[in-house]
């Protein structure tokens, strides 16, 4: 019988007991940080694609001594670059997709492997804190690279949550725009989303508790560094939030919290019957984003 069953009937038995509480908690630790060694499918048309760009595989050391890797893809004799971040339990090649239709129009693209994922270095993911951190590096890359370069910064789920959560530092004002696409309001409120959902434990206040003292044993971290609706609540980059209405692993309400508490230029692109990262299915959605980022760039 698996963990988490035994948990569940342990749930049903006259409440939840201790012992229950910290093995979900136990559970959502190495569901949410711990590496996971995956290997990849890619479509043969992305690979083609990626084999027929001009790509350069760049190196970068983040400011905690990882060896961070991303692909600068230079196609287009032009000052305009989209920063790709992936989601979590994926890496680069998820966006092998989405980068070729940015490439179709006209976009130059670093497509990077975040912390703990892909060709980078790293045994765990931060939901965002360290990961908006090593944005910075990549921002830096290019900005010293390409003196006039203007920067859109896109991500996914948490992508989007480091994309977000990178304003809360002074960004170069090479960056002119930001993506969101499927991004959480905040840690605490996207695992209690989970614990609800997946656990149908529908009071998670003890195991949220449990949670972040092994988060803050573990790597140093607490509930209250991931949260990207704060960090918004300062920013004016001009930003496109992206959700799908039918996402049940980030709810939508979330890109609606998100939203409201951004305080500068805003847009808001909703798609229906779309599920978490499927908003890039609807077929207008590269010509929304590429109408939105011709704005500023």
């Amino acid at each position: 019988m698996g963990i988490k069953k035994t948990a569940l009937i342990t749930a049903g038995l006259g409440g939840v007991s201790y012992v229950a509480y910290q093995t979900i908690a136990d559970q959502l630790i190495e569901k949410i940080f711990i590496k996971r060694q995956q290997k990849r499918v890619v479509e043969t048309k992305y690979l083609e694609w990626l084999n027929s760009c001009n790509a350069i595989d760049v190196k970068v050391r983040s400011f905690d001594g990882l060896k961070l890797s991303a692909y600068n893809i230079h196609n287009h004799d032009n000052d305009r670059y989209i920063i790709m971040l992936h989601g979590i339990y994926s890496d680069k090649s998820d966006m092998y997709g989405r980068a070729m239709e940015f490439d179709k129009l006209g976009y130059n693209l670093l497509l990077v492997d975040q912390r703990g994922a892909g060709d980078s270095e790293g045994e765990y993911c931060t939901y965002g804190v360290k990961e908006s951190q090593d944005l910075q590096i990549w921002i830096n890359y290019l900005t010293q690279k390409y003196q006039d370069v203007k920067i859109c910064l896109y991500g996914v789920s948490m992508g989007a949550a480091a994309v977000m959560m990178s304003t809360a530092y002074k960004l170069s004002e090479n960056v002119v725009c930001l993506i969101e696409d499927c991004g959480y309001s905040s840690m605490k409120e996207e695992i209690s989303h989970i614990i609800k959902k997946d656990y149908k434990i529908y009071f998670p206040y003890p195991i949220l508790r449990m949670l972040e003292k092994k988060m803050k044993e573990r790597f140093g971290m607490s509930f209250d560094d991931v949260s990207p609706k704060t960090c918004l609540e300062e920013n004016e980059i001009p930003i496109l939030f992206i959700h799908g209405e039918k996402d049940s692993f980030v709810p939508p309400q979330m890109a609606t919290i998100l939203y409201n508490h951004n305080k500068g230029s805003k847009k808001y692109y909703s798609v229906a019957d779309a599920g978490h990262k499927e908003a890039c299915m609807d077929p207008d959605y590269f010509k929304n984003l590429d109408r939105f980022i011709s704005t500023y760039m």
